[in-house]
């Protein structure tokens, strides 16, 4: 791996690194990238294997700390694209003319295991499995969608996918925490097909810690795809009764529920969320299971510690998509326009990019915002969810913060951690 940087006074600094220089391996291992740099030069006693920038090929010996760092920044390889053609894939579903990177399915252990990203593990080798073994690379979060290996392999939309099953129980036994998914697709992967994937899983607790049922999302843009069956209000009912029963069935099997559904199954169908006992221990939150509950237990807590009067009248604007509306109407908008000289608008975006069936804050774009603002905007700020950028700080459409704030003639940012900012205190 080519070195980008040398921290300055680091131990790379000391022994004579430099940008432009390759690490090849440490203590004889190949570094391919940096969780094979980060594992292994963990070690007190490292030998560096380094093909310098004018050619020539040192080793470098070095001891350490084994917390010590040794200062510089890898250029990391290009991640690894997804094989599959998923029936229910949604960024086959986006637009035409969007920038690259949204068109890019990736398929990347490295970040599952950072970032808790969803592999399938559909074509994985066996010295890929062996790597996650060996380097711990736990918990890692898995793409099931069903155990029956035909029905999987017409869902991925590849023939040649290899069984999960095999793949799953070598990982628990090697001791690999396992945060596993379904995107369930009504007619296809659900009914019996649905138990029996359950079961598998069960099966497999403690090690895999978490089943989470997901609905598909289908955009306005399915042209030439597999036609699937969108998610009803009534289906999501049902759902949510049979789930109910077979998490107090692992309740008495493990005294855990195991098997969650996304927050979108209650939301669609306008069912109470369960009570927060449920989601204790509940290891993936972060992926939309239990994440209104804990917003709304957050919200409460803050909100309690707010003063009842501000001194400063203050007007804001808050944005929402469809789903959320009434949990952020009532968790936040009415508690805000409770304190004296605060007034507190929501404003509920219309997905018109993906379609009206995209209810989600994550998937609405800069014009969408921009749109559901056109005569709603008379305050100090507009606020956003924070869920509506990316990493480079963009939207879905590329629009920046700074061309919207210009199109809506106020400012325009991203909701706080701290409800007290919101109220300049």
């Amino acid at each position: 791996m080519r070195i980008d940087h040398v921290e300055p006074e680091s131990i790379a600094d000391q022994v004579g690194l430099q940008p432009g220089d390759r690490l090849i391996k440490i203590n004889g291992a190949r570094v391919r990238d940096a969780l094979d740099y980060r594992f292994w030069s963990s070690e007190e006693m490292l030998e560096l294997d380094i093909l310098q920038k004018d050619g020539s090929r040192i080793l470098i010996d070095i001891e350490k700390d084994p917390a010590d760092d040794l200062g510089m920044a890898l250029h990391e390889p290009p991640y690894q694209a997804c094989a599959n053609k998923c029936v229910f894939c949604f960024i086959h579903q986006n637009p035409q003319g969007m920038r690259k990177a949204v068109y890019f399915q990736d398929e990347d252990v490295r970040l599952s295991f950072l970032y808790g990203n969803y592999v399938t593990l559909a074509f994985v080798s066996d010295a890929y499995l062996e790597r996650i073994l060996v380097q711990r690379l736990s918990p890692i979060y898995v793409s099931v969608h069903a155990t029956d290996p035909a029905l999987r392999r017409m869902l991925l939309g590849s023939p040649k996918a290899k069984d999960i099953m095999p793949i799953l129980h070598k990982l628990v036994d090697g001791g690999i925490l396992i945060e596993t998914q379904i995107v369930l697709c009504p007619g296809l992967n659900d009914g019996p097909a649905l138990r029996k994937t359950v079961d598998d899983l069960a099966m497999l607790f403690p090690v895999v810690e978490s089943i989470s049922i997901v609905p598909v999302g289908l955009s306005d843009h399915r042209q030439g795809l597999y036609k699937l069956e969108a998610v009803t209000t009534d289906y999501a009912r049902r759902m949510i009764d049979t789930v109910r029963i077979w998490q107090e069935g692992m309740r008495q099997r493990f005294g855990h529920p195991l098997v969650y559904l996304s927050d979108e199954w209650y939301l669609m169908s306008d069912t109470p969320l369960p009570p927060p006992e449920v989601y204790e221990g509940c290891p993936v939150i972060e992926n939309g299971v239990g994440m209104v509950s804990q917003f709304k237990e957050n919200m409460a807590t803050q909100i309690r510690r707010l003063p009842k009067a501000l001194d400063l009248p203050r007007k804001i604007t808050l944005i929402t998509a469809v789903l959320a509306q009434d949990v952020v109407r009532e968790a936040l908008v009415n508690p805000l326009n409770q304190i004296k000289g605060m007034d507190a608008d929501l404003v509920v975006a219309v997905n018109q990019f993906f379609g009206h069936g995209i209810t989600v804050s994550g998937l609405l774009t800069g014009q969408d915002i921009a749109q559901a603002l056109k005569g709603h905007v008379d305050g100090d700020v507009v606020y956003l969810p924070q869920n509506v950028l990316n990493d480079d700080d963009l939207f879905l459409d590329d629009m920046t913060l700074h061309t919207l704030s210009d199109q809506v003639g106020v400012p325009v940012r991203i909701f706080p951690d701290s409800v007290r900012d919101v109220l300049g205190l």
